[in-house]
C-alpha cells in the first residue's frame, strides 16, 4: 500500500544576474514556493520524494508567497497527508485521480489559486512517476495517444532596458540562434517603435518577433501600435489591455491581423472556456504555475485545440529548473505549440535549484531530462542557502512546514 507520508513547503528567494522589467513589475530576484512530497510503501518502507515549484505573482493571479503557502498548509496538504493509493492502478494514475478530486473539492479550476495548487500537484506527480519508474512526459503523452518528443525549441524574451543593453541582448540572441524573440513594450509609442525597429534590424527578416504589453494599453493604443509597426511584421501582440477587458480583447482579435495572445486574462480552466466562448483571443499563453499545474494546463490545451486557438508555453520570470522541467514535460507530451518561452535559467538566475542544467541550448533547443518523474534532482546545498526564514501562522518556520491531517482515499 502506498501513502502520502510527508509534505514540506519551502519558500526561497532566487537572486537574478540583472533586473527584469516590464510594464507591471521590476524585480532583481524571485520568491518561489517549493514543495517536497514523500510517498511511502507501507509494506517495504521504501520512499519516493517528489519536487514541485510555483512562482506566485500578485499582479497575475492575485497570489503572494504568503497566501500560496497558507492555501497549501491549511487546505490542500491536510487533504493529502496520509492518503492511501489504490493498488489496482499505477501510482501516477492514482495521483492524477486524486489531483482531479482535490481540484473539484477546492474549486481550483474556477479560482485564481494556481500557484498554490501547482507546487503541490507537481510534487505529487513527480513522486508517483518516480515510484512507477517512468518519465512524467511519457505518461502524459501516452494519455493523449502521443509519443513524447525529445526536445522543444525555445524563443527569447527581452525585458525593458536602456537602448544599448537592449541592443546587446538582441545581438546575443541572434548569435545564440533564437528563431523567435518577444519584446516587452508599453513604455511609450516612440520607445516601443525604436525597440521593434531595432529588433528587426538586428535579428533580420527571418526571426519571428512578438510583443507583450502586459496590460499597458487600451483598444485605440493597441490599434495605433499595430499600424505604426506593421512594416516590421509582428507575429503577435500579447495581453495588450487589462485582464478583465474581454470585450476589448474580442474586438482586437476581430479587427487586427496580428495574433492576440492572452496571459494575465488566462489563469484558470474556467477562464479558458470563457475566452474561447467569447472569441476574445487567438492565442493562449499557458504557464504551468499560474493555471494550477500540469493537469490543469492540459485541460486548457484541450480547450484551445477544440476552439482553434494557438498554444504558447509561457514561463514565470525567475522559475528554477524544477518548474522549467515540468513545463518541458508538458510541451513535449503534446503536439507542437506556436511558441515556447522559458528555460532562461543560467541566463537569469545566479544559481539554480536543480543539479541538471535546463537552460535552452544554442538555437533554443531544450532537451527532455533523462530522469524519471519530471526528470530533475534538487541541488540541496542551493536549496538550503536560498530558503527564506520567516514565520508561519502557527509560529513554525516556513522553511519547513509539515502538514498533518486526514487524507482522502483513492
Amino acid at each position: 500500500m502506498i501513502k502520502v507520508s510527508s509534505i514540506h513547503v519551502f519558500t526561497v528567494s532566487l537572486p537574478f544576474r540583472f533586473a527584469f522589467k516590464h510594464s507591471l513589475a521590476s524585480r532583481t530576484s524571485s520568491q518561489n514556493v517549493i514543495v517536497r512530497l514523500t510517498l511511502e510503501n507501507t509494506v517495504t518502507g521504501a520512499t519516493f520524494a517528489g519536487l514541485g515549484e510555483s512562482v506566485p505573482r500578485d499582479y497575475v493571479t492575485g497570489e503572494t508567497v504568503e497566501t500560496a503557502v497558507a492555501e497549501i498548509k491549511n487546505k490542500f496538504a491536510p487533504a493529502l497527508i496520509e492518503t492511501h493509493f489504490s493498488e489496482t492502478v499505477s501510482a501516477t494514475d492514482a495521483a492524477a485521480s486524486l489531483i482531479e478530486q482535490l481540484a473539484i473539492q477546492f474549486n481550483v479550476y474556477g479560482r485564481r489559486v494556481g500557484a498554490a495548487f501547482c507546487a503541490l500537484e507537481l510534487a505529487l506527480l513527480d513522486a508517483a512517476a518516480k515510484l512507477d519508474g517512468i518519465a512524467l512526459s511519457d505518461w502524459l503523452a501516452k494519455r493523449r495517444g502521443n509519443t513524447a518528443r525529445a526536445a522543444i525549441t525555445y524563443g527569447g524574451v527581452i525585458p525593458f532596458g536602456k537602448r544599448k543593453i537592449l541592443s546587446g541582448i538582441l545581438l546575443f540572441y541572434k548569435f545564440y540562434g533564437f528563431k523567435t524573440v518577444k519584446l516587452k513594450v508599453g513604455v511609450n509609442p516612440d520607445e516601443d517603435f525604436w525597440t521593434v525597429k531595432q529588433a528587426r534590424k538586428i535579428l533580420g527578416p527571418n526571426v519571428t518577433i512578438r510583443v507583450d504589453a502586459n496590460c499597458a494599453w487600451d483598444y485605440d493604443t493597441t490599434v495605433a501600435f499595430a499600424k505604426l509597426n506593421r512594416e516590421f511584421n509582428i507575429a503577435s501582440i500579447e495581453q495588450p489591455v487589462p485582464f478583465d477587458k474581454l470585450d476589448v480583447l474580442a474586438a482586437l482579435t476581430k479587427d487586427l491581423n496580428e495574433e492576440i495572445v492572452v496571459d494575465e486574462s488566462l489563469c484558470t480552466v474556467d477562464e479558458a472556456e470563457d475566452l474561447a466562448l467569447k472569441k476574445a483571443c487567438s492565442g493562449f499563453n499557458i504557464r504551468v504555475s499560474k493555471v494550477g499545474g500540469i493537469l490543469a494546463a492540459q485541460r486548457i490545451i484541450d480547450i484551445a485545440q477544440r476552439s482553434g486557438i494557438n498554444c504558447h508555453l509561457g514561463a514565470q520570470v525567475g522559475e528554477s529548473g524544477i518548474l522549467t522541467a515540468a513545463g518541458r514535460a508538458l510541451a513535449c507530451a503534446n503536439s507542437p505549440f506556436e511558441n515556447y518561452e522559458g528555460a532562461a535559467n543560467f541566463f537569469l538566475l545566479k544559481e539554480d535549484l536543480t543539479r541538471e542544467n535546463l537552460t535552452a541550448g544554442p538555437n533554443g533547443v531544450g532537451k527532455l531530462p533523462s530522469g524519471n518523474g519530471i526528470g530533475v534532482t534538487a541541488n540541496e546545498e542551493n536549496l538550503g542557502r536560498f530558503v527564506v526564514k520567516s514565520s508561519s501562522t502557527d509560529g513554525a518556520p516556513t522553511g519547513v512546514i509539515e502538514a498533518t491531517g486526514r487524507g482522502l482515499h483513492v
